[in-house]
């Protein structure tokens, strides 16, 4: 009788064996995907608001070249005035850039601003329209990075500081 019992017991105990291992084998799977979707580049999109070829600045907004080592150059507005959620850039992207190239602005705690779509070369985006507006004047810093075209291999990135000004605080609300 008690033999009986003995078997059963430790036949269920192998089953609830195998069943555990298989529950943490796929929880192991599930992660190990999830965690693998997570860190999947997706390649930005090319911005809708591009205008083909050079702008003309308006003078006292700081537009001057930044050549970047990696062979390319870029571009911008030094000088950022806020008229509601759009801050002026020019960012331009010459016909001669190999690269395509974006605009990304983050204050100083990191917190993304703002941020343009891909600008091939001979294009450039008058406006940079702001997810957040600052309550103030603020410090900022202009992130740049290249891409290869057609690859996304990153051609590096480079950034540069500067002051964003407000102005029309109340179109903002």
């Amino acid at each position: 009788m008690g033999k009986g019992n003995g078997d059963k017991n430790k036949i269920a105990i192998i089953i609830l064996s195998v069943l555990c291992c298989l529950s943490v084998a796929v929880l192991v799977v599930a992660a190990a995907i999830t965690l693998n979707n997570k860190n999947r580049f997706v390649p930005p999109a090319f911005d809708e608001s591009v205008i083909k070829g050079t702008p003309e600045v308006p003078e006292g907004l700081g537009y001057s070249p930044i050549e970047v080592e990696q062979g390319y150059k870029v571009y911008v507005c030094g000088n950022l005035i806020v008229n509601g959620n759009d801050a002026d850039v020019y960012f331009t992207s010459p016909e001669t850039n190999t690269v395509w190239v974006l605009l990304r602005m983050v204050d100083e705690y990191g917190t993304v601003l703002g941020e343009t779509g891909i600008v091939q070369p001979g294009e450039y985006i008058k406006s940079l329209r702001l997810n957040t507006v600052p309550e103030q004047e603020t410090n900022v810093k202009l992130k740049i990075i290249a891409y290869q075209p057609e690859t996304y291999i990153s051609m590096g990135s480079v950034g540069l500081k500067t002051k964003l000004k407000l102005i029309n605080r109340s179109d903002t609300k």
